[in-house]
C-alpha cells in the first residue's frame, strides 16, 4: 500500500486503463415471471377434460334403473301323438319339424298388435303398446325346445307382471298344436336389475373429456397466437403513426431475441439505450441491457447518435404505449421494439 496526497492506494489492485476496459458486466438474470401460456393452456385443457368426464359419468350414474322380467316356455309333445303326424293333406310331419318351424314364430306373436294391446290392457301401469314393443324380446335356446320371453320396465313388479302376461298369451296361442304344447316353466318371473352401465359411462366420459380438452387447447392456442400478433401489430402501428417508421418488433420470449438485438445494434454502429415503454417490463429491460453490454460500443452513451430499444408489455394499455412514444425526444432513432 502507498499513501499519496492523503489517499491510500492498494498496489495489488489493478487499475483500469483506456486500453483495458475491464471485464464486461455480468448478465442480470430476470426475475421469475408468470407461467408460460403453454402451461396455462395445458392446465385449462386438462381441467375441462376432467369436468366433462365427471359430468358424463355422473349422468350415467344418475340414470334411473331398469328391471328385466324373464319367463321360460318349454315345448312338449302331446301324449296321444306318435313320432309322426298326418296332416289333413295326408303329409307326414314329425314333432321335431313342428317345433323347428313353430318356435321362431313366438317372436312375431309377442310383437303382434293384438298381443301388445291385450297385454297393455291387462297389466295396470303398462306403457302404451308401441313402447311395449321395444321392451319385449324372445330368445330361443337352440336344440332345447325352450323359449325365454324377457320384458324390461322401470320397476321389478311391472317387469314381472308384463313377462308373465306375455308368456300366458304365448301358451294360450297353442302354436304347436296338435303335435305338442308350450308350457310355462316359471310360476313367477325371474327378475334381473338392468341398471346403467357405469363402465360404459366412464368410457364415454373419457372419450368426451379427451375431445373436450383437445378442443379447448386448440381454441386457447389460437387465441394466444392471435393475441401475440395483435400486440406486435399494435406496437408497430403506434410507432409508425408517431413518425418513427417501420421498425423490427421482436418478442422477448424468443430464445434468440438477444442475439437478434445484438445484430441490429452492430448494424446501427452506435450506442443503444433500452427503455421501458409500459409498466411491468423492468426485468426484460435489465436482461436486454445485459445482452447489449456484451458487445463493446453498444452501451448507452447519451449522444445524438444513440439508438433506442423500446420494451413494451404485451398486455399493456394502448394509452400507456402512446404516452411513452410521444414522450420521446424529437429525432430519437428507434432501433427496435421488444414485446415482453
Amino acid at each position: 500500500m502507498s499513501r499519496s496526497n492523503g489517499v491510500v492506494r492498494d498496489r495489488h489492485v489493478p487499475r483500469a486503463t483506456p486500453l483495458d476496459p475491464g471485464p464486461p458486466p455480468a448478465r442480470t438474470a430476470p426475475a421469475a415471471g408468470p407461467r408460460r401460456p403453454g402451461l396455462r393452456v395445458a392446465a385449462v385443457a386438462v381441467l375441462v377434460g376432467l369436468l366433462v368426464t365427471a359430468l358424463v359419468a355422473g349422468v350415467f350414474a344418475l340414470l334411473p334403473g331398469r328391471w328385466e322380467g324373464r319367463v321360460g316356455l318349454l315345448a312338449l309333445p302331446s301324449g296321444s301323438t306318435g313320432s309322426a303326424l298326418i296332416s289333413e293333406s295326408g303329409v307326414s310331419t314329425s314333432y321335431g319339424e313342428v317345433v323347428t318351424l313353430a318356435m321362431p314364430s313366438i317372436a312375431d306373436l309377442v310383437t303382434s298388435p293384438s298381443t301388445l294391446d291385450a297385454v297393455a290392457a291387462a297389466v295396470p301401469g303398462s306403457p302404451p303398446p308401441d313402447e311395449l314393443a321395444d321392451d319385449v324380446s324372445v330368445e330361443l335356446l337352440a336344440g332345447s325346445g325352450v323359449a325365454r320371453v324377457s320384458v324390461q320396465a322401470g320397476s321389478p313388479e311391472l317387469a314381472a307382471r308384463l313377462a308373465e302376461a306375455f308368456a300366458g298369451r304365448v301358451a294360450a296361442a297353442d302354436l304347436l298344436a296338435p303335435a305338442g304344447t308350450l308350457r310355462v316353466l316359471d310360476r313367477q318371473a325371474t327378475l334381473l336389475e338392468k341398471g346403467p352401465d357405469l363402465t360404459l359411462g366412464v368410457g364415454l366420459g373419457l372419450i368426451a373429456g379427451t375431445l373436450a380438452g383437445l378442443g379447448t387447447a386448440v381454441v386457447l392456442v389460437r387465441r394466444v397466437r392471435a393475441r401475440r400478433g395483435d400486440a406486435r401489430r399494435s406496437v408497430l402501428s403506434t410507432l409508425v403513426a408517431a413518425g418513427h417508421g417501420i421498425v423490427p418488433v421482436l418478442s422477448a420470449r424468443d430464445a434468440d431475441a438477444g442475439e437478434r438485438l445484438l445484430v441490429l445494434a452492430r448494424a446501427a454502429g452506435g450506442p443503444v439505450r433500452v427503455a421501458a415503454g409500459s409498466p411491468g417490463v423492468a426485468d426484460a429491460v435489465l436482461a436486454l441491457q445485459a445482452d447489449l453490454a456484451r458487445e463493446p460500443g453498444t452501451g448507452a452513451g447519451g449522444g445524438t447518435d444513440e439508438s433506442l430499444v423500446l420494451v413494451v408489455d404485451r398486455a399493456a394499455d394502448g394509452a400507456d404505449l402512446d404516452a411513452a412514444v410521444r414522450a420521446l425526444r424529437p429525432g430519437t432513432r428507434v432501433l427496435a421494439a421488444v414485446v415482453s
